[in-house]
């Protein structure tokens, strides 16, 4: 499925440039393996199956649905897995919750320089970028501004498009929220590595996402996460890690753990044909009429007010749980709808324990303000909206959320854009995390063939996510280690 990014009409370089990043993104999913089954998700699935799971009669399914599928999950698996098994793992699984993990691939090559600002050496910065440097202070009807980053010693700014207010993000929430005072202590919940990738550094799309999917600087057959659900994993339930997306991501390929890709889920409810849902709410209209008893001996009108019932109160249940909460505020991208789906899953306690998302076009080689401003302004309210979205219900002190691209972006600009460059910009999100600017920033003077230097090796954040949030032996995971994180615990 090809993304549709939130981008507004672009010159034909910058459309270029996303054609760019689309070849590149359907390198980041497995599209040469086959699903082995299609498994429903039933409403009664996201609650738990409160009346216990189904039982699957051989090859005929249907009477594993009582009240039809809101979504299909693509497994992917060694064998086909028997889908009452699989779903009595799940809520085994989610009674007792473990920490969850969401990876949001950046698509295409983030620039970093551009959503954080070096401003402690501003004038380097200016004059490699004559038509792209953020200035500093507020925003101008042309030029976008940048505002201190708080505990960073006024070295470093957000660019002004990824942060609250009017005039910014035009949201009240945005990088600076999440980021707090920057001190790693309460309400300092954004972790930041301005150059992390790996040395030396290789500019190929395809070369540099293998690496990061694969947690190694080899071609592996699995991805990093896909070789923790093999050895910690659940050998049955495929919802332990789900891509949204037409297909797995490579980062949660494994040899033989179950694993899903789910695209969509769908509202249960009742429908009059010709009648907009906004006008009149037949489901709650139909409410009434379960609780009608039937008379002595009609069998059939009591099982159909059953049905009714039962379909009243999974809508109501699935309206909360899958809905904007009163916390959200998403903004309208295809990127909330996502972070939306993940909250829903991970909360459904089915044994979610991993989420991946593969979203934007960031292969800014030409028009870059033009692309990459918009969807810095997407990303900063929808990671915001995310965290309140999983406060709201309660999940949100154990989901880590790992934000990354395949590489930054070279220091000089290309005029209207920027080619592909080294050590690029990682965040970690999450109140269980210890914020602040947790990786050295390089400097300018000293480059990398004209790029960033990296200072922060991807697999150390790897490890620690397997050693301090996941569970288990990072060396297990993480092939030529150990990868010590500079700077001490992820997690704190």
């Amino acid at each position: 499925m090809s993304d549709s990014p939130d981008l507004p009409t672009m010159d034909p370089g910058a459309a270029e440039a996303i054609r760019c990043a689309d070849c590149a993104r359907s390198d980041s999913l497995a599209h040469d393996l086959d699903p082995v089954d299609v498994m429903p998700i039933s409403p009664e699935a996201l609650q738990g199956f409160p009346d216990g799971v189904p039982r699957a009669r051989g090859m005929d399914r249907r009477s594993f649905l009582r009240t039809g599928a809101i979504g299909m999950a693509s497994v992917y698996a060694a064998t086909q897995i028997d889908w009452t098994r699989a779903f009595e793992a799940a809520v085994a699984e989610g009674a007792d919750p473990a920490n969850q993990v969401v990876m949001i691939f950046l698509n295409g090559g983030n620039d970093g320089l551009s959503t954080i600002v070096p401003v402690g050496e501003y004038a380097t910065y200016a004059a490699a970028r004559p038509d792209l440097a953020r200035i500093q202070g507020p925003s101008t009807p042309t030029q976008v501004g940048s505002t201190i980053m708080p505990g960073t010693g006024d070295a470093h700014a957000w660019a002004n498009v990824g942060i609250s207010g009017v005039g910014n993000n035009g949201d009240t929430r945005g990088f600076d929220t999440l980021w707090g005072d920057g001190s790693g202590g309460a309400g300092s919940d954004l972790a930041v590595w301005p150059a992390a990738n790996y040395t030396p550094a290789n500019r190929s799309h395809f070369d540099s996402r293998d690496y990061w999917f694969a947690g190694a600087l080899q071609k592996m057959s699995t991805g990093w996460l896909g070789r923790w659900l093999d050895k910690y994993g659940s050998p049955d339930n495929p919802l332990q890690a789900v891509s949204l997306d037409s297909s797995i991501s490579k980062q949660i390929r494994s040899a033989k753990a179950p694993v899903s890709a789910v695209q969509s889920l769908n509202g249960v409810e009742f429908r009059v044909d010709g009648v907009g849902t906004n006008l009149v709410n037949t489901t709650e209209q139909m409410a009434p009429l379960s609780l009608v008893g039937a008379g002595a001996g009609n069998v059939e009108l009591a099982k159909a007010r059953e049905v009714y019932g039962r379909t009243v109160q999974v809508s109501r249940s699935l309206r909360g749980l899958a809905g904007a909460p009163a916390a959200g505020g998403y903004p309208a991208s295809n990127l909330s709808q996502r972070l939306q789906l993940a909250a829903t899953l991970l909360s459904a306690n089915l044994g979610t324990k991993i989420v991946t998302i593969d979203w934007g076009s960031f292969d800014t080689h030409g028009n870059q303000i033009q692309s990459q401003d918009p969807q810095l302004n997407t990303l900063s309210r929808a990671l915001a909206a995310f965290k309140a979205d999983l406060t709201a219900r309660g999940i949100e002190g154990r989901v880590l959320t790992i934000v990354f691209s395949e590489f930054g972006r070279r220091l000089a600009s290309n005029e209207s854009g920027t080619d592909h460059g080294a050590g690029g910009l990682m965040m970690a999100m999450g109140s269980a995390v210890r914020g602040g600017m947790r990786g050295d920033f390089p400097g300018l003077t000293t480059l990398d063939r004209g790029d960033l230097r990296t200072t922060t090796d991807y697999r150390s954040v790897y490890s620690s996510i397997v050693g301090e949030w996941l569970g288990g032996e990072p060396g297990a995971v993480i092939p030529g280690g150990p990868f010590p994180l500079a700077g001490g615990a992820l997690i704190g």
